[in-house]
């Protein structure tokens, strides 16, 4: 092991230390596992991250232990084997040696707990999370060639494949996470089994395969993790609507837009209608909010294709977009260089926002009447009438701009003597 990673896992060793005298003055033993330890081979210690860690300790055991030096403690996980807790200002998650295996016709994984760290390294996903390190030694775990598949850049099980993925079949689709993620290539074997297995995905929990394609989805570049959705068929497990594009054009308009969960999903569907959108996007029960954002997105970069500059066409536009402008013109930005459109008309957009930001508060959109106000002014009753009075003067300050309250009152006379006069 290189000086910077056994620098990186020193590092995690002694974030580690106070947990470590617990569970061994207890009798237990306790390892770093998973993210913690790939980071740290690879010479890299991400001092803000959550460490993971195995232990031949059961969860009650475990949280008897942590209780008295933690300063936060959640047991949500209890029944899965897993504690959280901070411990020094650091967050920990604890999990007991453990394999997981899913029933042919389940959607969960059924959870046996251990004794052996090697068994419960075995029942991780790659051979480059199925390392481990003993907190009371330092010394490294590694039985499934871990360090060397991540020196040689690729991507394996620890176990056959057929294995893995059908223990837990999410493992396929966080395979193309590890791909574009992490620059590991899969092995042939990893492949051949997921085109075989593809439909294995079908029995995890919707909500499971969203979590984890979204993952990817965030990535700072997901191309390579798209191209082996389409290699694989996973595609159209996850986007079937989607399997007809190719996975370059997918990867460069999504890397190109901001890489927040609603402007990534949008740039999904570019090219699409935002119904599609939708449908597609409810289908894997993403929040409510999320979808509005995303089509959103996808229904303002279709309206500023035929909007203009003038003060009243950025004024309306402004007025009506659902998600802040400057998102909505920048993922318009960002689909267009991706994809060698014109920007020509954007930049014309932007530019004149930008001028009448300069004198008014525009993205502040408001009447200087209410509807209550237009009753008591007109003296109407409730009824169609007020709405289109309010109608009128939206139009009248989208046209001439922000106006007080005595020129809105004026013009709402002139504007019923002419509209309402001699009985129209």
């Amino acid at each position: 092991m290189n000086s910077e990673a056994r620098a990186a896992l020193e590092a995690a060793l002694a974030a580690a230390s106070s947990l470590t005298g617990l569970f061994t003055a207890a009798g237990h033993r306790l390892f770093l596992v998973g993210g913690v330890v790939r980071e740290a081979v690879a010479g890299r210690f991400l001092p803000e991250a959550d460490l993971d860690c195995t232990t031949d300790a059961r969860p009650a055991a475990v949280r008897q232990l942590v209780g008295e030096a933690a300063t936060a403690l959640w047991t949500q996980g209890e029944r899965f084997g897993t504690i959280g807790c901070v411990v020094d200002g650091r967050a920990f998650e604890i999990t007991t040696h453990r394999a997981e295996r899913y029933d042919p016709h389940s959607r969960k994984p059924a959870v046996a707990f251990g004794d052996n760290v090697l068994d419960d390294l075995a029942r991780r996903d790659f051979t480059v999370n199925a390392m481990a390190v003993d907190t009371a030694d330092g010394s490294l775990i590694d039985p499934y060639g871990g360090r060397d598949d991540l020196a040689a850049r690729v991507l394996r099980t620890p176990l056959d494949p057929s294995v893995s993925f059908g223990e837990d079949p999410l493992r396929m689709l966080r395979a193309a996470r590890f791909i574009a993620g992490h620059g590991l290539t899969p092995d042939g074997a990893l492949v051949e089994a997921v085109q075989t297995m593809v439909d294995r995905l079908d029995i995890v929990a919707v909500e499971r395969v969203r979590d984890e394609f979204e993952k990817l989805l965030l990535l700072d570049d997901p191309t390579d993790g798209f191209g082996f959705l389409f290699r694989t068929g996973l595609i159209e497990r996850v986007l079937p609507d989607q399997a007809g594009r190719g996975p370059a054009a997918m990867g460069r308009i999504t890397a190109a837009t901001a890489a927040v969960p609603a402007a990534r999903w949008a740039s999904l569907f570019v090219g699409g209608s935002a119904r599609s959108a939708s449908s597609r996007m409810r289908k894997l029960r993403c929040s409510k909010a999320l979808v509005a954002s995303a089509v959103a997105l996808i229904a303002a970069r279709a309206r500023l294709a035929v909007t203009g500059s003038s003060p009243q066409d950025v004024r309306r536009f402004v007025h009506e977009c659902r998600v802040p402008v400057d998102a909505a013109l920048a993922f318009a930005q960002s689909v267009a260089a991706a994809s060698g459109e014109p920007q020509d008309h954007l930049l014309g957009f932007a530019a004149a926002l930008a001028e009448l930001r300069s004198v008014e508060d525009v993205d502040n959109f408001a009447l200087p009447l209410d509807g209550a106000a237009v009753m008591a002014t007109l003296g109407l009753d409730p009824g169609p009438e007020v709405g289109q009075a309010l109608d009128f003067l939206r139009e009248r300050a989208f046209e001439h701009g922000p106006s007080s309250e005595s020129e809105a009152v004026e013009a709402l006379h002139q504007w019923r003597a002419a509209n309402y006069s001699a009985g129209s």
